[in-house]
């Protein structure tokens, strides 16, 4: 029984399978017909129309595609290379990492080379004299000292502006900085905005500093250029002037800490003498640091003195 039902089943689906497949194929057959432009050959010909807009069949046109780009039709030609074409329009290494060597070191420059160091390094030592490690925070004293910076080297800094107009105005200013033309301008720029960077330097720095690293470079350098140099050179006037505005610095640091010092001391002593040793110094002398600093304006006279200090 199980064989007969077996074998009806085949059957059934054999069948199933054929008529599917002639529907299929009429179908089609009918559909190409349809799309085709040919009559059957069984059928008579018949009258063509004409053509009208309404009746033409639609056309479809292929996509164009642009021809190929090459890495080698973007590239001059090998003749303008070999002569030097594409060097002047670009830079060559050296001079392009000259240019990105000091752009890099640009804020180290500006924090070195002007008022920053100084007024940073008091601002700082004023807040551990007053015992407050977080008040005011760092980016506040920061800040403060780079605005006090801008107003102390405005009129350096002007002088420096006029004195680069002058000397790049009779040429165009490039749009491209890393080019050819644009690392010349920077160069002709930086060299005639030097002297009064040079003149800020050298009245701010004190003497001693100066003839000390001068002395410590003719004993140090070649001797090709121990000849060459003078006290007024970058070399020598650079790394005196940082040590002479840390040497301020921490001579107006020593000023700072001697009356809340005092303070300090005498609240230690009164609390011993009191015999309150459970209690700590600190919530007693600042509040006396404060009150001293308020009724003495001791921040404006401190930013007062800051920047008159510098010539």
């Amino acid at each position: 029984m199980r064989s007969i039902f077996r074998i009806f089943f085949f059957l059934c689906m054999l069948s199933a399978t054929y008529s599917f497949a002639d529907s299929c194929s009429d179908t089609s057959c009918s559909m190409v017909q349809e799309a085709s432009s040919c009559h059957p050959c069984f059928s008579a010909p018949q009258q063509e129309i004409p053509a009208s807009p309404e009746n033409q069949e639609k056309t479809f046109r292929c996509p164009s595609y642009r021809p190929t780009v090459e890495a080698q039709d973007l590239l001059p030609p090998q003749g303008e290379l070999s002569s030097g074409a594409f060097s002047e329009t670009y830079p060559d290494l050296t001079t392009q990492a000259v240019l990105l060597l000091f752009l890099a070191l640009s804020p180290f420059l500006v924090m070195l080379l002007t008022s920053y160091l100084k007024i940073i390094i008091t601002l700082v030592l004023l807040r551990n004299a007053l015992g407050v490690q977080q008040t005011p925070p760092s980016q506040v004293l920061n800040g403060i000292a780079l605005i006090l910076s801008i107003y102390v080297m405005f009129p350096t800094g002007m002088a420096m502006y006029n004195d680069a107009k002058k000397g790049i105005e009779s040429n165009a200013i490039p749009r491209d900085l890393f080019s050819a033309e644009g690392a010349e301008t920077v160069f002709v720029a930086l060299n005639k905005s030097k002297e009064p960077l040079r003149s800020f330097l050298i009245k701010n720095t004190p003497k001693p500093q100066i003839q000390s690293f001068y002395k410590i470079s003719q004993k140090t350098f070649p001797p090709e250029l121990r000849q060459q140099l003078t006290p007024s050179d970058f070399v020598i006037i650079i790394p005196a002037f940082i040590m002479g505005q840390i040497k301020n610095a921490f001579e107006i640091g020593v000023l700072i800490y001697l009356p809340f010092f005092v303070i300090d001391l005498v609240t230690a002593n009164v609390l011993v003498a009191m015999q309150m040793m459970m209690l700590s110094p600190l919530s007693i002398s600042l509040p006396l640091k404060l009150l001293l600093v308020v009724m003495v304006d001791g921040w404006t006279l401190l930013l007062e003195g800051l920047m008159i200090s510098f010539k």
